[in-house]
Order: structure tokens, then sequence, then C-alpha cells
């Protein structure tokens, strides 16, 4: 679960708290303040590399993925030449939004 719902752009990669990290820029006008919070897309040990059937841990904001995922995103984040956009959602509130798949990602 995270609490950062909403549209994103990728920024620069840094050594967080976690290890890596890429800040966020908030695109929609619910909180345009997620970079200077600090809201970032980063990893933690706590989230699974495979599916589950049971909660995992709650990120108290930023989108966070298993260790191994993130890798996988590193590589096509840092080779992309346009902005990486993220959409934060919750599919217990909203509709989930149409998935297209990435190139790459599954490989």
């Amino acid at each position: 679960m995270c609490t950062s719902l909403g549209c994103y752009k990728g920024g620069k990669p840094y050594q967080g708290k976690f290890g890596l990290a890429y800040k966020l820029y908030r695109l929609d006008s619910s909180s345009s303040h997620a970079f200077e919070r600090y809201a970032v897309l980063n990893s933690h040990a706590c989230v699974p590399e495979t599916d589950v059937n049971y909660e995992i841990c709650q990120s108290d904001g930023c989108p966070t993925v298993s260790p191994g995922f993130l890798k996988k995103l590193q590589s096509l984040i840092d080779a992309s030449t346009q902005p990486i956009l993220l959409s934060v959602y919750d599919s217990g509130l909203h509709a989930a939004p149409p998935v297209h798949p990435v190139r790459g990602l599954n490989s």
C-alpha cells in the first residue's frame, strides 16, 4: 500500500536510506509538493519478489517495489531518453487504469 496516490514524472536517481531511489515530480494538482517532500520510487526487502496472497509491508508514502523489480526498472528508466511516467492508484478506490505491456520488463 502507498499513500502517495497520483501521477508522477520520474526524476534523477540517487542513493537513499534504502539504496537506489528515483525522485518523483507530482503531475496532478492534488499535491504539487511531492518533490519537496522527497516522494520517491524505491525498493524495500519487505516487498516480496513474487505474488503473494497476504498483506505485505506498507510504505508510509512512497511507491515501493521489491529489490529485484527495481533492478529491472532501473535498466529501463536509465536507458530512457524520455521522462518515465508513473501512475499510483488504489485498486480498492478506483478502477484500474489500462495496463500496457512494457517491453523488456518480463525478460
